[in-house]
């Protein structure tokens, strides 16, 4: 319970300095530049991760093994732990206001490519209260969206909480 308090009044706090405007989305001129980013590292205790679809090494061999997606695919452990997944697949994918989607999904066969979706293109691997602040200064500073990712409750108080800024 005390995660979930944790976990709301963070949202709550953010969610109350979000102005109406339209958030910077990846790929546009407002994203921050890799000297940005670069900053944002060096400010964080641990790298930044750049967040991958979970079926990706199911289009690219290189990027891992299939079989290990495919044997984990439903279960919720597997995909607590790969930092693109999310415990629904619907979350992953990005549907355009003209409706077309974005997505990566499991099915190679449906002849689509795989697509970063809606998962985030770049995350802070926040573990301190620290590494949080710091995400979120960034993530306001130049107006980009903020997805969090938390694996849940542990009893020790450590929170593996994945920080993600997307479009």
């Amino acid at each position: 319970m005390i995660c979930l308090t944790y976990l709301l009044t963070f949202a709550l706090c953010f969610t109350s300095v979000i102005s109406n405007n339209c958030r910077c989305s990846y790929g546009s001129p407002c994203w921050p530049s890799d000297s940005d980013f670069q900053a944002l590292a060096s400010q964080v205790s641990q790298p930044l991760i750049r967040p991958a679809p979970p079926a990706t090494p199911c289009y690219n061999s290189a990027s891992g093994n299939c079989t290990d997606v495919r044997a984990g695919w439903f279960n919720s452990i597997w995909r607590s732990d790969q930092a693109g997944a999310a415990d629904h697949t619907n979350w992953e994918t990005y549907t355009f206001s003209n409706g077309t989607i974005q997505a990566c999904y499991l099915n190679t066969t449906l002849g689509v490519p795989c697509q970063q979706g809606g998962v985030p293109v770049i995350g802070v691997d926040a573990r301190t209260p620290e590494d949080i602040q710091e995400a979120v200064k960034f993530a306001a500073k130049h107006n980009l969206r903020l997805v969090i990712k938390n694996t849940g409750c542990v009893f020790d108080s450590f929170f593996p909480l994945i920080l993600g800024l997307t479009s």
